[in-house]
């Protein structure tokens, strides 16, 4: 089964987001993804499918943010057939 859930990563001072990062998690796949940046901010929006669980993919997804100095929110979606 695979799940859907909306990633935003948020960036102050490290290196700018390009959305290229996404390609680092595995067993994903990005179905669509926007970046803005304004000075030293950046923000990266997507939203992908997985095979964890929603709760495991959210802990997956923060440890891979934090290990790099960004803030990470997940939102789950619903499982998709």
């Amino acid at each position: 089964m695979e799940y859907e859930s909306l990633v935003v990563v948020l960036s102050l001072g490290s290196a700018r987001l390009d959305g290229g990062e996404l390609h680092e998690l595995t067993d994903t796949r990005v179905l669509w993804s926007r970046v803005e940046s304004e000075g030293r901010a950046s923000c990266l929006a997507a939203r992908i499918r997985h095979r964890d669980t929603p709760d495991r993919f959210r802990d997956r997804v923060r440890g891979w943010g934090r290990a790099r100095g960004w803030a990470v929110t997940v939102a789950p979606g619903a499982p998709s057939c």
